[in-house]
Formats: C-alpha cells, sequence, structure tokens
C-alpha cells in the first residue's frame, strides 16, 4: 500500500510493506530522481503510461529499483495518485487474503533491513523455507528450512516473530505448509 503524504507543499511516496525491493525512504513525487536505496542499488520514480493502457494520455507513477548503476531499471510497481477510503481498502484486502491467485495465500514471505550506523546496509528476507541475509550485495548467509518447527525457528531467531501454539497450527493443511 503506497501513502502520499504532503510536506511543506512537496508530496512524497511512502510505502513501508512492499519488501526487499521496495522503497527505503519517502520518495518525493518527482520524475526521473535517482535516489540510494542499499548501496549500490537505486530507487526513481517515472510519470508514464504502462504497456496495459488501452488510452496512452494516461499517466500512472512507476516504482523502480536497479542493483547498480549499470544495471537495468526493473519497474517494481505502478500507483496513482487518487484517494481510496476504508470501504476500498477492505476489498483490495479481501482479494489479497482469499483469491488462489494472491501471492500471499501461496507462499510466505517476510522483509527486514538491515542497519548499520544509522544506515540501511541489507536485507533479511524469506520466501516460503528460504531465508537470506544479504548485506551490501553479497549473501552473508542462508538458510532452507525443511519442516514448520525449524522456519518457526527461523522466523524468532532472524526476525524477531515469536508464533503462539495457535498461530503454529494456523498454518497445517495450507498450501504453504512446509512437509518435511
Amino acid at each position: 500500500m503506497v501513502n502520499i503524504i504532503t510536506i511543506a507543499g512537496t508530496k512524497y511516496m511512502v510505502d513501508v510493506g512492499f519488501g526487499g525491493n521496495g522503497p527505503t525512504s519517502p520518495l518525493p513525487l518527482e520524475p526521473n530522481t535517482i535516489h540510494e536505496r542499499i548501496p549500490p542499488s537505486e530507487m526513481r520514480l517515472l510519470h508514464s503510461s504502462i504497456p496495459q493502457h488501452t488510452d496512452p494520455t494516461q499517466r500512472l507513477w512507476l516504482y523502480q529499483a536497479r542493483e547498480s548503476d549499470s544495471s537495468e531499471w526493473q519497474t517494481q510497481y505502478c500507483f496513482t495518485e487518487t484517494e481510496f477510503l476504508p470501504c476500498d481498502y477492505e476489498m483490495m484486502n479481501f482479494w489479497t487474503i482469499q483469491s488462489r491467485t494472491s501471492i500471499f495465500t501461496q507462499a510466505i514471505l517476510v522483509a527486514k533491513m538491515v542497519m548499520e550506523d544509522g544506515r540501511l546496509v541489507g536485507t533479511v528476507t524469506m520466501f516460503n523455507g528460504e531465508a537470506k541475509r544479504k548485506v551490501r550485495k553479497e549473501i552473508e548467509e542462508r538458510k532452507c528450512c525443511a519442516s514448520e518447527e525449524e522456519r518457526v525457528r527461523v522466523l524468532r531467531e532472524w526476525f524477531g516473530v515469536v508464533l503462539t501454539a495457535e498461530e503454529r497450527r494456523g498454518i497445517s493443511g495450507l498450501v504453504t505448509e512446509l512437509k518435511g
């Protein structure tokens, strides 16, 4: 979910939930301005149409990231400046947590930023049963979980997420359960 905030007359895009490739600081709604992410990666916004548009005059904000200044830009997502109301979020959230085609019902996704001396230097991520700690573009540690017990331990030790017994039982029988 992207939030647009205005400070001293300048609009910023803020997104704290996208994960490892997401923005690491508020981005002013200024097209083509390059900002540092986790060095050496970079991020920017474009104000452009997308190939799916039937009206090429429509414009969206495209959030893009790249690994370094020699890498290709990759569009991560796009958004508008249209205000959404609580009922809009309820419907979007319902689809996200119920649809069989939503990645959030098909995978376990966790992301955490790594800070050193007040600067972002890396990420800790989990996708299903694989956890990685990546600092300054290098994978420092990788853990492949073979069981739910192991994944619960990694969630606690790497991410500080402590699950109750009821929460641990909640994954039983789901497509995301590790059966090892």
